[in-house]
């Protein structure tokens, strides 16, 4: 096992490169107008024939500084209100051009869109650490998100407004993005930012600014400069969202009884300052979230599941804390907030919430207090997490975080600190980063290690990509605001990939990239006896010119049980060692066409016996105005202490008449519950901001019997109006 010294040491050899320079792109001006223009997708007004459009965008793939193989013109202006921006994307085939989809937030979450797309960021603090992503596509279907450097998440719904038409030669866009929507320091005229082009056909990406292959577009430092921002207003920095919902529900009891209810509450938001904001929420309603997808798990570990509550939501990329990135590294967050309001899957109500998020100077600050009521003769709870952070050299930081609270009542308070020395000009123009973190945990446990800490060295690039990441979690530490599905283990983490690009002969028309990976991970009980090991590898991963990825992996395992292991429904593993291979092949057509198929097959040994996962999907996409996809994950187990087949259904039916006006319906069915659920959401977007939601849900069991197969189990029907107000 590694050690601590030697483990420490990681951070010398970023020190020195964290603190350089940056080279700065060329400046785009934006221009001040009196009269705003119509927002309808067409750059036939006059705004826009009199701003002098920029055109000198460049290839980041495939051919990094090429000149696009199609033409676009960006034009920007503002008045005291709004930053508006025109952009035609000319396209010598629009016939082929993928516009599929006008559901919001339907951006790919590696990265690749399935359609083409333009997508801006926005950095008006000019701290080149976080910024603002907004995304359109042909047929006006919008997503906004927040950029941290690697990766966006679109955690954050800012209110902004866009429309885009396909013309005879191309498509065009128009934006708008209210100044009360961004932070902003008053007096800066030059914010950072950055214009990004899909061309999914041709797997074509061309930008404003950080035109290497080693450039992420979400890293704000490598932004150009947006001059020319003079007299913005902000408004009086308050939003008022109040909601009203009816809703009824279907009981489960002989009689068949329904309830009814008539409620309320609202969100105030208020700007401090102008980059923090203070929120308080009354009666905290979520109807309109989406349900959670149903997964097999045939680990002895809990699931993770990513927040997908608005109110928790903004804000929550302060609380990003060492090594952990939520989706990207579950393996340990300190403050996890679905464990408010959220108890065995079963919504417990939220009498109020508030927080203030924000920057001050370079410090970024999170206060969460979040307080439930009573349900089902539990007594209402108190809960409590903040989050500080100080920005230090170019793209570096160092800071604290704090929970307090626990969903069962009992005494929990977790605090610790975590540092990240991080820059893009490793080299002269590579990425690396160090990262450190400690954490500790008041409890009700009497004995044990409290403690945590973790070191990770990343060198994410596009040729080569090293990771290395050691984490020690107590025997005791247990967050009650926290995520930490393994606690009393040491891991350690090793990842190789080399991603070779040809470029010449048959391979290189054929193939996009290579990934060789290769990954070791192993984790130690406290006392330094092996556990689990597993090494990954992937000899033949590639993705085509055309967008298909075909990928194969083979991986031994080994895996010591401590305890018998209900694997199965009424199959037990028996405590002890075991050795075994796994192997996975996958396939995933590209994503940008009409219609996508996904295969994913694990076959192989499995603690003594041999099972397979089979994960199969198909999607159909009817030119943006609806979207069908079935998918079904079927396993089947063979061990010496018996056979079990476990399987998931799903199917999904989205109807858009716009990209504000859409209904979206969702069917699951597994047979490990043996349950029938179906979702529907009618979501009418009046303007941003202003919404009308419709949301049903009914659940079934499923039991033998000869006269009826599915038995209701209750439905819940909710009617809910959101206003936005923002003098």
């Amino acid at each position: 096992m590694p050690t601590k010294s030697s483990l420490a040491l990681v951070f010398l050899a970023v020190a020195a490169a964290a603190s350089g320079g940056t080279d700065v792109p060329s400046p785009v001006q934006a221009r001040r107008i009196l009269r705003p223009p119509v927002l309808d997708g067409f750059l036939d007004e006059g705004v826009w024939a009199e701003t002098e459009p920029f055109t000198a965008f460049r290839q980041v793939f495939p051919s990094p500084g090429a000149e696009p193989s199609e033409k676009t013109e960006l034009r920007i202006a503002y008045d005291e209100s709004h930053l508006y921006f025109g952009i035609r994307c000319f396209d010598s085939d629009p016939s082929r051009i993928s516009a599929n989809t006008m559901a919001r937030d339907a951006a790919d979450e590696f990265g690749r869109p399935a359609d083409d797309v333009v997508k801006i960021l926005l950095d008006p603090l000019q701290d080149k650490r976080n910024a603002y992503v907004f995304i359109i596509n042909p047929r006006g279907a919008r997503s906004e998100g927040l950029a941290s450097g690697e990766h966006s998440s679109f955690n954050w719904d800012g209110l902004w407004n866009a429309k885009a038409r396909i013309l005879s030669d191309g498509w065009s866009c128009e934006i708008q993005i209210p100044f009360k929507t961004l932070p902003f320091k008053p007096g800066l005229t030059t914010w950072g930012i950055n214009i990004e082009r899909s061309i999914a056909r041709k797997q074509e990406t061309i930008r404003l600014a950080g035109i290497r292959r080693d450039a992420f577009f979400d890293n704000a430092a490598e932004a150009a400069p947006l001059e020319g921002l003079v007299g913005l207003k902000k408004g009086w920095g308050l939003t008022f969202r109040p909601y009203g919902i009816i809703a009824r529900t279907g009981g489960v009891s002989a009689a068949g009884s329904t309830e009814a209810k008539l409620d309320g509450g609202f969100d105030l938001y208020k700007n401090i300052t102008p980059n923090f904001v203070g929120a308080f929420s009354y009666n905290t309603d979520f109807a309109e979230t989406e349900v959670d997808d149903r997964r097999i798990n045939l680990t002895r570990f809990s699931l993770y599941f990513p927040e997908k509550r608005t109110f928790f939501l903004e804000g929550s990329e302060i609380f990003d804390f060492g090594t952990t990135g939520g989706s990207y590294d579950p393996s340990f967050i300190p403050f996890f907030s679905r464990s408010i309001g959220l108890r065995d899957g079963v919504q417990v109500p939220i009498s109020f919430g508030t927080k203030v998020f924000g920057k001050v100077g370079d410090t970024n600050i999170s206060v969460l207090d979040v307080r439930t009521r009573n349900r089902d003769g539990e007594p209402s709870r108190n809960f409590m997490a903040g989050r500080i952070y100080r920005n230090v050299f170019e793209e570096s930081r160092i800071g604290m975080i704090f929970t307090d609270g626990s969903p069962d009542g009992t005494r929990n308070s977790v605090a610790g600190f975590d540092g990240t020395l991080k820059t893009s000009r490793f080299r002269g123009n590579q990425n690396l980063s160090a990262i450190g973190w400690f954490i500790y945990n008041w409890n009700e446990i009497s004995k044990g290690k409290h403690h945590g800490f973790g070191l990770k060295l990343d060198y994410p690039n596009d040729l080569w990509d090293f990771a290395a990441t050691y984490a020690y979690y107590g025997d005791a530490l247990r967050p009650g605001l926290g995520y930490l599905p393994r606690p009393g283990v040491q891991s350690l983490n090793l990842n190789f990939a080399y991603q070779p690009r040809p470029e010449e002969g048959f391979v290189g028309r054929m193939i996009r990239q290579f990934f060789y990976e290769l990954r070791f991970t192993f984790y130690w009980d406290l006392a330094g006896r092996l556990e689990t090991r597993e090494v990954f590898t992937a000899p033949f991963n590639v993705r085509t010119e055309s967008g298909e990825h075909i990928e194969f992996n083979i991986i031994p395992k080994r895996d010591v049980l401590p305890f018998d292991f209900e694997v199965s429904s009424g199959v037990f593993l028996p405590r002890g060692a075991y050795n075994f291979t796994g192997y996975r092949f996958e396939f995933n057509s590209a994503s940008h066409r009409p219609w996508v198929f996904d295969l994913s097959w694990r076959f192989g040994g499995f603690y003594g016996g041999h099972y397979d996962d089979a994960e199969i999907g198909l999607t159909m996409k009817f030119r943006g105005t609806a979207i069908l996809a079935a998918s079904a994950n079927v396993v089947r187990g063979r061990l010496p202490q018996g056979s079990f087949a476990e399987n998931v259904y799903q199917f999904k039916a989205d109807v858009f008449l716009s990209p504000d006006l859409g209904l979206m319906n969702y069917l699951q069915y597994d047979d490990v519950s043996h349950q029938l659920g179906l979702n529907v959401r009618f979501r009418w977007q009046i303007r941003p901001g202003n919404e009308i939601y419709f949301v049903y849900t009914k659940n079934w069991e499923r039991r033998w019997d000869p006269e009826r197969r599915f038995f209701p189990l209750g439905d819940h029907g909710v009617f809910k109006i959101q206003l936005s107000i923002r003098p």
